[in-house]
């Protein structure tokens, strides 16, 4: 189970490199049913801050700042509340409910997409289930995209904003594993190290390809991401 772990990771995390965001939607409820969730809450975070900490260094040059203050402090503080609710609600329904608003919002923005901005009290939403979603799922990208895309239409500087979100709001995240021990759980180290391996190869294969989708293209697959991963989630969980 964990060499299928492996290839999940890289897949998932090939996505991610490409696209700016994705990756722990399609790793997490993968992972969960080969790895078990406490193994793969700590690992897939740590890809994902990892993955996304290289992206940001390296595209610096494109991330919108503003944006990226923006998104990353709304995050922050409805991560906690997220967190909060990890600790003390079923997960099931959770990750149902998720999963239905996912495939939804992908199948109006691929085949219904909106015209003109989004009403604000749509855009402050978006961006606070963001964090309530990373908080429990790692998994804020289906939210935050709903506003980013709007807010940032220009591919490398989404993908490098995104990015540098993620390296910022997981910090949170990795200090809350440290401190309830998540990852001086049996397996969990090991499997961490494991994963740097595909993990890597797939921060450059998202990279080369990155360059070569074309701003139409960019969007249509970041659309039926949002697709995918709400059907995993509502497979692997009803």
């Amino acid at each position: 189970m964990t060499v299928l772990f492996l290839l999940i990771v890289f897949a998932a995390f090939s996505i991610q490199s490409l696209t700016g965001f994705g990756g722990p939607l399609i790793a997490m409820p993968l992972g969960i049913s080969t790895v078990g969730l406490a193994a793969a809450k700590p690992v897939v975070t740590l890809c994902a801050w990892l993955s996304a900490a290289v992206i940001a260094v390296r595209e610096r040059h494109n991330i919108v700042w503003r944006e990226l203050f923006k998104m990353s402090g709304v995050m922050l503080i409805f991560m906690i509340a997220g967190l909060w609710l990890f600790k003390n609600v079923q997960m099931p329904f959770l990750q149902v409910l998720y999963g239905i608003v996912v495939l939804c919002i992908g199948v109006k923005k691929l085949f219904w997409p909106s015209v003109g901005e989004m009403p604000r009290w749509a855009v402050v939403l978006s961006i606070c289930l963001a964090g309530i979603m990373q908080g429990l799922f790692v998994s804020g990208g289906s939210f935050l995209v709903i506003y980013a895309v709007g807010a940032i239409p220009e591919k490398q500087k989404f993908r490098a904003t995104l990015s540098g979100v993620w390296a910022t709001v997981n910090v949170l995240l990795l200090a809350s594993y440290a401190v309830d021990g998540s990852f001086a759980r049996e397996g969990v180290l090991p499997t961490a190290a494991l994963s740097l391996i595909p993990l890597s190869l797939a921060v450059v294969c998202g990279s080369l390809l990155a360059g070569k989708l074309n701003q139409k293209t960019f969007l249509k697959a970041a659309y039926i991401l949002l697709i995918v991963s709400g059907a995993v989630l509502l497979v692997t969980n009803l």
